[in-house]
């Protein structure tokens, strides 16, 4: 290949690269607001069978609870992105202004639940309901930590 092939081909791959991020930031707000919500219910939907299982109130697999642990980790990135600016308005929505005013404290949230994640499956994998109650705890910190600044009740 000669450099020009190989200069185009980089060009290409960068600009799909960010394709994704400058569409998201080109969205109306009300788009931005239905995808994140969509997002953050995705994470309760696997949330909720991991923590009946932690609680005893459904007996713990070790198979459902890696999945939905999995789950969770690839979804924990996705949601931020939707948070745009003007995002604040346009849709009905439980978000504080105060992500808008504060966002290097929102992304702080936003790291340690993408931190907790990871340390979630790799308990799952261990396959036992001790060695996934510290880290599922540490997920729900992160979740309820952002909640309780960035959320209305």
């Amino acid at each position: 290949m000669n450099k020009k092939t190989i200069h185009a081909l980089a060009g290409l791959a960068l600009a799909c690269s960010l394709a994704p991020v400058a569409a998201a930031q080109d969205v109306k707000p009300e788009v931005a607001i239905r995808y994140r919500q969509a997002i953050l219910r995705a994470q309760l939907w696997n949330v909720l069978p991991m923590a009946a299982m932690v609680k005893g109130d459904k007996p713990f697999n070790k198979e459902q609870f890696l999945l939905r642990a999995t789950y969770l980790d690839q979804l924990a990135a996705m949601a931020w992105e939707g948070f745009t600016p003007g995002s604040d308005q346009g849709a009905p929505t439980r978000a504080k202004p105060e992500i808008w005013k504060d966002m290097a404290k929102f992304t702080q949230h936003a790291n340690a639940l993408q931190a907790a994640t990871p340390k979630l499956v790799a308990a799952a994998r261990v396959g036992t309901l001790e060695a996934v109650k510290g880290p599922f705890g540490e997920v729900t910190k992160a979740c309820d930590s952002c909640h309780d600044d960035f959320r209305s009740k």
